[in-house]
């Protein structure tokens, strides 16, 4: 049995480009980021190049719309290429003023307040496309925070075979901390969701051997349309302001 273990062990440290397992903890002596990371100063331009690549590099998709009748047409565009018969979206507002398909082939599904949960999932469960607005879209890493609410369920991000999310570019940030410092400035004066979802491509599995399977707890595909809009934005203790921009002006920290 030992003889085992170790092979597996072995395997899993060659993997991780050991030699051989580790045989004591390794020392950590920070705690949370560096110091280095937080320092770290972003152009008001990189964080929607890092999450392009980022997230492409995943197999996700982006699209830079000029406003929401470009979004709105996008939209329009996936789910024809897709062949999608039933959709199920978020009962936002934002969503609400883009996402138009009263004369599409479409049966448009929300997750509204008030109806049976179990009724929800079955229709999260049936729709081939999930449409969700994205609170921030974090570049470094290409990764979505969604929010819930009675309205914003999470099963619509996850049980649809594609997972579609919109959001403005002044939801860009360049690094998970400016979201996590924003909901602790948050949490002194107002409420903060009950779950929070990162999402950072389509559903990708790996058992302990590194074995990677695409779709099997989540979306196969994860499509975003990024919304341009006018003025900058300045994020300081978490808080997002708009801010007249000099060319070449560092606005991210």
């Amino acid at each position: 049995m030992q003889g085992s273990e170790q092979s597996f062990l072995s395997h899993i440290a060659k993997i991780l480009g050991r030699d051989k397992p580790l045989t004591s903890a390794p020392n950590r002596d920070e705690v949370g980021p560096p110091v280095f990371w937080k320092e770290q100063k972003f152009d008001i331009n990189q964080p929607l190049a890092f999450f392009k690549t980022n997230l492409e590099n995943l197999t996700g998709k982006v699209y830079l719309a000029k406003d929401d009748q470009d979004a709105s047409q996008q939209i329009r565009i996936w789910l024809e290429e897709l062949e999608a018969k039933r959709v199920i979206m978020w009962d936002h507002e934002e969503l609400r003023k883009i996402v138009h398909l009263e004369d599409a082939n479409v049966q448009l599904d929300y997750w509204s307040q008030g109806r049976p949960q179990a009724e929800l999932i079955i229709a999260a469960e049936k729709a081939d496309v999930g449409i969700t607005w994205a609170d921030y879209a974090i570049g470094y890493t290409g990764t979505l925070a969604l929010f819930s609410s009675p309205t914003q369920g999470r099963s619509v991000s996850s049980l649809p075979t594609v997972h579609i999310a919109v959001f403005r570019k002044e939801n860009l940030v360049p690094t998970m901390s400016t979201v996590m410092e924003n909901l602790m400035e948050r949490r002194s004066t107002q409420n903060v969701p009950a779950a929070i979802d990162f999402i950072t491509g389509p559903s990708r599995t790996s058992d302990i051997e590194m074995d990677l399977s695409i779709g099997v707890h989540g979306p196969v595909k994860v499509w975003t349309i990024v919304i341009e809009q006018g003025g900058n934005v300045q994020y300081q203790n978490g808080m997002r302001e708009e801010v007249p921009m000099e060319k070449d002006e560092v606005l991210y920290t």
